[in-house]
């Protein structure tokens, strides 16, 4: 009985130190707790702030096609406050002209499991602003198994607007390219052909002077009819028409020339070589009307994928402080082209050590295109 009050210490003194060990790992598992709790709030944040203001429009949609969460870029393509945006259809924002379309869109991408994508024009509320979207979507079950629709919206209008004009372009040029066909058909069949007649019959009556002037007016003729429609770029392809007009040019204007060039294979197309040739063509007498220059050099590149042509022009002129005006009308004009062909146009603005100024045209070529063989025919 003696040995009592000492059993009954030292139980108290080991149940003390078991609720001490206990309380220090309550307190350690707090601060895990805490700084657990700490990290998710930092990383909630982050991901609100990647959400909220991503580049693209986000948002989820009910079976109804109505909006239930969005972020501030998708407020903003919309014209709405966040708030006022809640439980509105989308459909709301989708221009009548494509309503149609999307309501179809919706019912197919609720029903499949697999991502899908439509283009739309869109516009505010009240009718104004018309946009180009892309829209993307994936469908996800709720907690409560209703289907959703997570949906990326991006603004392609300068995208869309781009093709527009290239599509545009490709139009006025082949427009173009046929009339020049007809009138150098029309010059070399008609205007040349009397001109023929013309310097046989002042050969009979041995006018020499006159038929001096007959033989270059058909000289001209020929080469007005050349530049129209160069015969060598659907013969024979399109590096030996740019080493045509080069030499031809130098030769012409007295012109120091080095040309060099990669091999052209495979051939391209005939629309992409035409469109080629006449940027080439403007982009030459460009350089030589701006700087009078005396010295040539052109290379044409054709690393996989890619064409690449490059002009350099030297004269006595051009020497430091001189430069070339590249926001000039036809500097800018040159640079729309190269824009519509889908090429970067860049400029040598300023005389280097040795003099040369130029332009350089790089051009990604579609490697999905069928090439074609020296007749025109698929490779």
């Amino acid at each position: 009985m003696s040995d009592s009050p000492t059993s009954s210490a030292a139980s108290r003194d080991a149940l003390a130190h078991e609720l001490r060990v206990h309380q220090i790992e309550l307190e350690q598992q707090n601060e895990e707790l805490q700084r657990t709790q700490s990290d998710l709030a930092l990383a909630h944040d982050r991901y609100r702030d990647l959400y909220d203001f991503a580049p693209v429009g986000y948002c989820t949609l009910d079976e109804q096609g109505c909006i239930l969460k969005i972020n501030l870029t998708g407020a903003g393509l919309l014209g709405q406050p966040r708030a006022a945006l809640h439980g509105k259809p989308l459909a709301r924002f989708v221009s009548q002209n494509d309503a149609d379309r999307w309501h179809l869109y919706l019912r197919w991408a609720l029903a499949r499991e697999t991502p899908q994508r439509i283009d739309l024009t869109m516009n505010f509320a009240d009718g104004t602003l018309h946009w180009f979207a892309a829209v993307n979507s994936v469908r996800v079950l709720a907690d409560d198994g209703a289907p959703t629709l997570r949906v990326s919206i991006t603004d392609v209008t300068d995208r869309m607007r781009s093709e527009v004009e290239r599509r545009i372009a490709a139009i006025d040029a082949d427009a173009r390219e046929s009339e020049r066909r007809r009138m150098a058909l029309e010059l070399h069949e008609d205007l040349g052909q009397r001109l023929s007649a013309i310097k046989i019959n002042l050969a009979r009556r041995n006018d020499d002077d006159m038929v001096g002037e007959i033989d270059q007016a058909l000289a001209l003729v020929r080469r007005i009819t050349t530049d129209l429609r160069p015969p060598m770029l659907d013969d024979l392809g399109l590096h030996p028409a740019i080493e045509w007009l080069a030499r031809d040019t130098a030769r012409r204007l007295n012109l120091k020339l080095s040309l060099r060039m990669d091999n052209d294979l495979p051939p391209l197309g005939r629309a992409v070589s035409l469109a080629l040739y006449r940027f080439f063509q403007e982009s030459l007498s460009y350089l030589l009307h701006e700087t009078n220059a005396s010295e040539l050099i052109i290379v044409v590149q054709r690393p996989l994928g890619q064409f690449i042509l490059t002009l350099r022009a030297r004269g006595d002129e051009l020497k430091t402080p001189w430069r070339l005006d590249t926001r000039s009308e036809p500097s800018l004009i040159l640079e729309h082209r190269a824009r519509l062909l889908g090429g970067r146009l860049g400029f040598d603005a300023a005389p280097d050590g040795s003099g040369w100024i130029g332009l350089q045209l790089t051009q990604n070529l579609d490697l999905k295109e069928t090439p074609v063989n020296r007749a025109g025919r698929p490779a």
